[in-house]
């Protein structure tokens, strides 16, 4: 087992190698995290400690980084899966590998591993299950093995150490950033694009991972009075490899879904929508809520896991296992301009606390800092 006793904090020459599975992947939320502390880390420049490497599969376009080396790994194309379980561990043996995407190398020497929530334990039904159960092999041997641990909210550490039996201090919080949209131009004649001209819609933005509450949130939609004007657009893609089937029916008129979306769109359609929705019974921490209020969208979120410790008082909240209670939320912000302006100003304020600055400086430390017992 490594590291039964504190660990001499790395000196300035230490190694850390980064774990670059992710820039292989389509961008969800964990990978939109292991990119943003990426650049971050980057921008420390002088600054940041020892020496850097990203490490990445053949085939991926290289970053462009200043003071971090980015290397391909290999020479021809491998399953991402054995690539992280094979050639990574190997390629890291002389340094720190820091995993920020969830997933990590079971047989690495030193690793850090950032496990965004304990979802695979409180809901395992949203997930296949070899799905599952690698994954809970997985954490609980890197609870005993890896060098650190970290995770994104202090929901999430005090559920993964109720499910891997670690004491929480075990687990450095490292809350996320939100000002990755500063700066992203909306995409032009996107809302028209999607036939939204003259219309007042809802925007819900996540993948059809049944936590995320859809289905809820569409019978919601459904129960409103009549509005020939209203809409509900549903941002996000599903991975059958990893989610259980949501036994999701058709659609009621007035319901939109584009699939996943870029930046300049989502940007686009948060400047435009009368407010986000998001009904999730289940988040680690919980990224769109916070997009949305550093754009200047009010947020209706679920009073649920990690949502009230992310938003704060910053967004109206409702019971994401009421279906009756969503529909009044939502008819609420429709109806009462004068909560949207509050909620948008409190948006404003509460985006501007989770800087990708200062969370990749709390990364920095966490890596950095003698391990607890």
């Amino acid at each position: 087992m490594i590291g039964d006793n504190p660990r001499v904090p790395p000196s300035p020459q230490d190694r850390y190698y980064l774990n670059g599975k992710f820039t292989a992947q389509r961008t969800t939320g964990v990978q939109r995290v292991a990119a943003q502390h990426l650049r971050a880390l980057d921008a420390m420049g002088q600054a940041l400690p020892g020496r850097w490497t990203l490490l990445c599969p053949p085939g991926v376009a290289l970053p462009r980084l200043r003071h971090i080396e980015a290397r391909t790994l290999g020479r021809r194309r491998w399953p991402l899966h054995l690539w992280e379980q094979t050639l990574l561990p190997w390629a890291s043996r002389d340094g720190l590998l820091v995993n920020l995407a969830g997933a990590a190398p079971w047989a690495a020497r030193r690793q850090a591993v950032l496990i965004h929530d304990a979802a695979v334990f409180d809901h395992p039904e949203a997930y296949t299950r070899s799905f599952v159960v690698w994954y809970r092999r997985l954490f609980a041997h890197l609870a005993r093995h890896a060098e650190r641990l970290l995770t994104v909210s202090a929901f999430s550490r005090q559920r993964l150490a109720l499910h891997l039996g670690l004491p929480r201090q075990r687990l450095a919080v490292v809350h996320n950033g939100a000002d990755h949209l500063e700066g992203v131009e909306p995409e032009p004649g996107l809302v028209e694009g999607l036939g939204l001209t003259g219309c007042r819609f809802l925007l819900a933005v996540a993948s059809d991972n049944p936590t995320k509450n859809l289905a809820a949130l569409v019978a919601a939609y459904a129960s409103l009075p009549p509005a020939p004007d209203l809409r509900l657009v549903l941002v996000g893609g599903r991975n059958q490899r990893v989610f259980a089937a949501g036994g999701m029916t058709a659609d009621p008129p007035g319901v939109m879904r584009t699939g996943p979306l870029g930046d300049a769109a989502l940007v686009a359609l948060y400047r435009s929508a009368v407010a986000l929705v998001f009904p999730s019974t289940y988040e680690g921490f919980g990224l769109p809520p916070l997009e949305a209020m550093g754009c200047g969208c009010p947020v209706l979120a679920a009073h649920a896991a990690a949502l009230p410790e992310v938003c704060g008082a910053a967004a109206l909240y409702a019971d994401p296992s009421s279906i009756s209670g969503l529909a009044q939320a939502m008819q609420r912000l429709l109806d009462d301009g004068a909560l949207r302006e509050r909620l948008r100003a409190a948006g404003h304020a509460q985006a501007r606390r989770y800087r990708w600055a200062e969370a990749s400086a709390a990364l920095l430390r966490a890596l950095r800092a003698e391990r607890s017992p």
